[in-house]
């Protein structure tokens, strides 16, 4: 059964690679009418900047059509190009938003914590006006998250991963390469994941990134987005 939604939402639904997202913004995009999903990749999404690669949106070239600061600001310029545009009673899914496939961008560009700190705040400013709500996937252990999400998508996923991560500046910067490299750059990014979290100023909801039983996960995010959003729940 469908559920209505009184009024025009925003929510956005992030965590690290292989963390569920996808299945999680297809099953609320099933489950409540008036919604409109898009993924990280889909060709008409209004946020994203930058051209995806053949597996994903891992914009691995980035860096050769935006400088930090040219990013960031083309990042602000489409969410406000989407929220004056923005329907009535409509419940606008984003996966893999606002930190995957935006902050991200701004770390593998090797911005400094200030102004990616800096980023975030205006980016909330922008957003105050639609009060989204943000559920998060929070991987403890993202080293092993990341193996395991490479043994599931196989010797190909695993090449590519490292392939469009090692050319970032962030691993440039730092001389680093290969696996290992891009297990440290995994690390360091799951940190920065939990810190904006922490400092989402609108509704948030908090969710095993891993659970022991999804189903179980994906009714309790329904339940949430359906529901009023006036206390956090972690």
């Amino acid at each position: 059964m469908l559920t209505s939604i009184p009024h025009p939402q925003i929510l956005f639904i992030d965590g690290l690679p292989g963390s569920g997202k996808s299945t999680a913004a297809a099953a609320l995009g099933d489950s409540v009418s008036d919604s409109k999903v898009f993924v990280e990749s889909a060709p008409d999404h209004p946020l994203l900047v930058g051209r995806p690669d053949r597996m994903g949106a891992a914009f691995a070239d980035i860096h050769e059509m935006h400088s930090i600061g040219s990013f960031a600001a083309a990042a602000l310029e489409r969410l406000e190009t989407f929220l004056e545009g923005a329907g009535h009673d409509v419940l606008y899914v984003f996966e893999s938003h606002p930190i995957q496939s935006t902050v991200r961008v701004l770390f593998q560009l090797d911005a400094p914590q200030t102004t990616i700190l800096r980023f975030w705040s205006n980016l909330q400013e922008r957003l105050a006006v639609a009060q989204p709500r943000l559920i998060y996937f929070q991987e403890p252990n993202p080293l092993h998250a990341l193996k395991e999400t490479n043994r599931k998508r196989g010797p190909s996923w695993e090449s590519y991963f490292v392939e469009a991560f090692q050319r970032s500046p962030w691993m440039q910067a730092r001389a680093l390469s290969g696996a290992e490299g891009v297990d440290q750059m995994a690390v360091a990014y799951a940190d920065l994941m939990d810190q904006l979290v922490d400092l989402w100023r609108f509704p948030k909801l908090k969710l095993p990134a891993r659970p022991e039983n999804y189903e179980a996960r994906t009714d309790v995010l329904t339940k949430w987005v359906v529901a009023p959003a006036s206390r956090e729940r972690h």
